[in-house]
């Protein structure tokens, strides 16, 4: 197998290759076969139905993008894809919508950062399949009526979307944190769709460190990997995630600098630590500090919030203990 450094061609193209997930794939899997099916059988002089609209709910990391990518191509369709953040406008949401053909899928990521306004115009052309659009100089709108389409979208807040634009969704499916098991197997299938040479300890190791996420742990066998070809090797072993760790500042649990810096900071408080004291002593703003820094550490049960601030938990001072040298 030929060697290749492009992580998109590693990516698994349909759902029978997907790992992990398994409820959210038979979930798309059943529906996309259900409409196929329907498809199939729907009269020459009848209009071929699209699939429901689809929102993926989950926390970062876990293939939400990935999974919209497949669904297009298990549907034979196009995938416009967009941020939300990108979305300014009422405006520049119709103009995504006009891209769409018959039965293309329409993705937009991290769909809870819409504002509220562009959210009304997003779920009355869900439910209605239009777009109302205003006529130059003279301010009426004239609806358009769109052709049939897959909307998905994608959060890890589906609580940020409005009440309304969630009932438009006809399923809603909810990815989960891997396995250490099946970020192996993960691993294992990417490396070897890649041409690398990856020794099973290796792997293993990486597994450990990946925190169930597989962008966490596809981006750790990356940074082994060159640690392997700066030493002119071609097969990645265990010391290369050894020598890796100690370059790029990553302890056992798989956690970066920052996360350790917050870790130590709240050892060296006696008492909670409010989160504004947080972000300022780490330089970052209070939203990223409790949705980037702060998600993994309490699901791993490191630390404690309360109303009074943050503390350490007995797991996460253990964790210190083994992690930082004695002075």
């Amino acid at each position: 197998m030929t060697e290749t450094n492009d992580l998109q061609t590693g990516a698994p193209s349909d759902l029978n290759h997907v790992i992990g997930q398994r409820r959210a794939v038979q979930q798309l899997s059943t529906a996309i076969e259900a409409i196929i099916n329907d498809r199939a059988a729907t009269v020459p002089s009848g209009e071929a139905p699209a699939l429901g609209h689809l929102l993926l709910v989950g926390p970062p990391g876990l293939g939400k993008s990935l999974l919209a990518g497949i669904i297009g191509r298990e549907l034979g369709s196009n995938c416009h894809e967009e941020l939300a953040q990108n979305i300014l406008s009422p405006a520049h949401f119709q103009g995504l919508m006009m891209l769409a053909d018959p039965f293309d899928v329409v993705f937009l990521d991290e769909i809870h950062e819409l504002d509220p306004v562009v959210q009304t115009t997003l779920y009355r052309c869900l439910e209605e399949r239009r777009l109302f659009l205003p006529t130059p100089h003279t301010g009426e709108r004239n609806a358009i009526t769109l052709p049939p389409f897959t909307f998905v979208g994608a959060t890890t807040d589906e609580h940020r979307l409005s009440r309304p634009l969630r009932d438009r969704f006809k399923q809603i499916v909810r990815l989960t944190y891997y396995a250490t098991e099946e970020l192996s197997l993960l691993l294992t299938q990417r490396s070897r769709r890649l041409g690398w040479h990856v020794e099973p300890a290796a792997i293993a190791d990486i597994a450990t460190k990946g925190r169930g996420t597989p962008r966490i742990a596809i981006r750790l066998l990356e940074a082994a990997r060159r640690v392997c070809r700066a030493a002119g090797a071609t097969t990645i072993t265990l010391d290369h995630v050894r020598r890796m760790m100690e370059i790029d500042g990553v302890d056992s649990l798989g956690l970066d600098d920052l996360e350790q810096r917050y870790l130590l900071l709240l050892s060296g408080s006696a008492s909670p630590v409010r989160l504004n004291v947080l972000a300022t002593m780490l330089g970052l703003n209070r939203r990223t500090l409790e949705t980037v820094i702060e998600s993994d550490l309490l699901r791993l049960g490191l630390i404690r919030k309360s109303d009074e601030g943050r503390t350490l938990t007995p797991q996460g001072r253990e964790h210190l203990a083994r992690t930082t040298p004695a002075t």
